[in-house]
C-alpha cells in the first residue's frame, strides 16, 4: 500500500499525508481501499486510486508464460474525477448516490478479479449487471473499459509511469485507468474490439489527462444510448 501510494504521489506530485482515505471495515478476500487526492493548481483534478487489489495476484489464463505472469499478474485502479466532484456534505441521500458510487464501483473493480478467478488488463471491459444498471440516477454509465499508458502514449510529462512500477521485492504493479462506458460502447467493443473502441472514445492517442476525466453527463460515442 505505501509503496503505491507512494509512486502515485511520485507522479502526480502530492504529499501522501494530504490524501484522504476510505478505508474498509469489513473486507472479503482482500482489504481494498480507495485513496482521494484533490485537485491544486497543478492538477486541476480528483485522482482516485486503490490499494489491496495487488495483494493477492490475479488468475492469467493457463497459456501465460512465466514472464507473462510476472508483469501482469498484480494490478490498481485509478480514476480522474472533476474538481468540483463532492465526498461530503450531501443534501439527502439521493445527492449522496449520485456522486458516491464511483467509490463502490472502484472496489467492486478491484475485488473482481480475485472473486472470479480471473484478470484485468489494458482495454479489458467489464460489465457490471446482466441488465447493465446504470450506476448513478444522474448517468447513463454501466460499465467499463481500463486503460493503460503501455498500450498508449498519453499524459505528456507522466509517460510510461503511469503503466506499471515495480516494488522494492521485484513485483509489476500494472495501474489501470479506470473509463466508465454505456451499454452500446460496451456492445462495440466486444463487436469490433478495443482498438475501434479506443479510437471513438480518444482519436489516435490521449493528449490531456482532461480526456481521462469522468463526465457523467458526456454522450455516447456510439449510436444508440443506454439511457
Amino acid at each position: 500500500m505505501e509503496e503505491t501510494e507512494q509512486h502515485f504521489a511520485d507522479v502526480f506530485g502530492f504529499d501522501p499525508d494530504d490524501t484522504r482515505v476510505f478505508h474498509e471495515l469489513m473486507s472479503d478476500i482482500v482489504h481494498i481501499d480507495v485513496h482521494i487526492v484533490p485537485p491544486d493548481e497543478n492538477r486541476p483534478f480528483y485522482l482516485l486510486f486503490t490499494t489491496g487489489m495487488s495483494d493477492k495476484p490475479m488468475t492469467l489464463p493457463e497459456e501465460c508464460t512465466w514472464d507473462e505472469r510476472k508483469i501482469h499478474e498484480r494490478a490498481e485502479v485509478y480514476c480522474l474525477l472533476p474538481p468540483d466532484w463532492k465526498f461530503e456534505k450531501f443534501a439527502d441521500r439521493d445527492e449522496e448516490k449520485r456522486y458516491m458510487w464511483v467509490i463502490a464501483v472502484l472496489k467492486q473493480i478491484a475485488r473482481y478479479p480475485h472473486m472470479c478467478k480471473s484478470c484485468l488488463g489494458s482495454m479489458h471491459s467489464l460489465q457490471f449487471t446482466e441488465e447493465n444498471t446504470p450506476f448513478a440516477d444522474n448517468t447513463g454509465f454501466c460499465s467499463a473499459v481500463f486503460l493503460s499508458s503501455d498500450e498508449r502514449d498519453f499524459g505528456g510529462k507522466y509517460g510510461d509511469r503511469l503503466g506499471y512500477f515495480r516494488t522494492e521485492d521485484g513485483s509489476y504493479i500494472n495501474l489501470l485507468c479506470f473509463i466508465p462506458m454505456y451499454e452500446d460502447e460496451m456492445n462495440f467493443k466486444i463487436e469490433k474490439g478495443g482498438n475501434e473502441l479506443f479510437l471513438k472514445l480518444f482519436g489516435e492517442t490521449v493528449t490531456d489527462f482532461s480526456q481521462l476525466m469522468i463526465n457523467v453527463n458526456r454522450e455516447s460515442v456510439c449510436m444508440n444510448k443506454c439511457i
